[in-house]
């Protein structure tokens, strides 16, 4: 009697090569972003610069802003003005958790195309036009722990499937550094000419200082969360931006880069895997407890292990042939 076909065939079969662990891998989700309209050379936003605080985990991206829709030229004058202005960008800081929530971080500068420099994350400024041009995404790597999963990067080459290892995923969300830039130019340095219509009325406030705060030995763990808070938030200020040039997807380096560490250069001369995990060990490590139906209190190991007794027991032995 013919079998019949199986529902699920076997479609095709590649050969599976792991990639060099060693190299940095970063995957970028951009959560307000639709997936057609990504922030590249094509679209007309291709990202201005990328920084990154390797100790800390911190990663900001600095992508255009299209200044011909939807956009507020008086709102975008008066917050480019104020990140020109501020404090903190005159002294070489960052704002938000970059610069630990206060002035005095560190940061570097990105160019705008046309009017001049416009600060934005902590980055210096020049004397050009102060409309609002750039946007900053941020967002923190994750600290492995266990039981994370990991992901894989995919490259197929003919029949072979080459997989690179993930070095984190980092969710970005725009950072609201034009506000922080707003709240740090001394009421005097904001205009005394008068509210323009549309603006948000601010009470005079007195210029705002750093303060440091000393936290004594904590005697409870929400004393301790507290304070290690604040040292992390200490070392997010003090550690420089790392700055790095952003390459276009469709350009020539851009693949180039793709065949050089997305790509296993020499296949035929890896070494193979060998797996540490027989059949039956995979499938109690993956699968919910076994229940021997004929002993329900018996599941997992010790079904495993009666089992294998079991088949010790019935194995046929040699010699010592039975006397009649």
């Amino acid at each position: 009697m013919e079998s019949p076909e199986s529902d699920d065939p076997v479609i095709a079969s590649y050969d599976v090569f792991l990639t060099d662990s060693e190299i940095s891998r970063y995957v970028l989700q951009y959560l307000d972003r639709p997936t057609d309209d990504a922030y590249d050379d094509r679209h007309g936003q291709k990202p201005a610069a990328f920084r990154m605080k390797q100790k800390t985990g911190l990663v900001e991206v600095d992508v255009p802003i299209n200044t011909r829709v939807n956009y507020d030229v008086s709102k975008g004058l008066r917050y480019g003005d104020a990140l020109k202005k501020s404090r903190s960008a005159r002294e070489g800081g960052a704002f938000g958790m970059a610069g630990g929530f206060s002035s005095g971080g560190t940061g570097g500068k990105v160019k705008v195309e046309g009017n001049g420099d416009v600060d934005m994350g902590g980055m210096g400024g020049g004397e050009g036009a102060s409309l609002l041009r750039m946007q900053t995404l941020g967002g923190r790597v994750k600290p492995p722990e266990n039981g994370d999963p990991v992901y894989m990067l995919a490259a197929f080459r003919g029949k072979n499937l080459h997989l690179s290892p993930v070095s984190a995923v980092v969710q970005l969300h725009p950072q609201l550094h034009h506000l922080d830039a707003l709240d740090d130019i001394p009421t005097k340095g904001r205009g005394g000419k008068g509210r323009k219509d549309g603006d948000e009325e601010r009470p005079a406030e007195s210029e705002a200082r750093a303060i440091d705060v000393k936290i004594k030995a904590a005697e409870d763990s929400e004393g301790a969360m507290v304070a290690g808070n604040l040292n992390l938030l200490k070392k997010m200020q003090d550690e420089k931006w790392n700055s790095y040039d952003w390459v276009d997807a469709e350009t020539e380096e851009s693949w180039h880069v793709y065949e050089s560490f997305m790509m296993h250069q020499d296949p035929e001369n890896l070494p193979q895997l060998d797996s540490a995990i027989n059949s039956d060990d995979y499938l109690d490590t993956m699968s919910a407890p076994r229940i021997d139906p004929a002993r329900p209190e018996m599941t997992g190991w010790a079904m495993k292990q009666n089992r294998r007794k079991h088949g010790e027991q019935t194995q046929p032995t040699e010699g010592n042939p039975e006397e009649g």
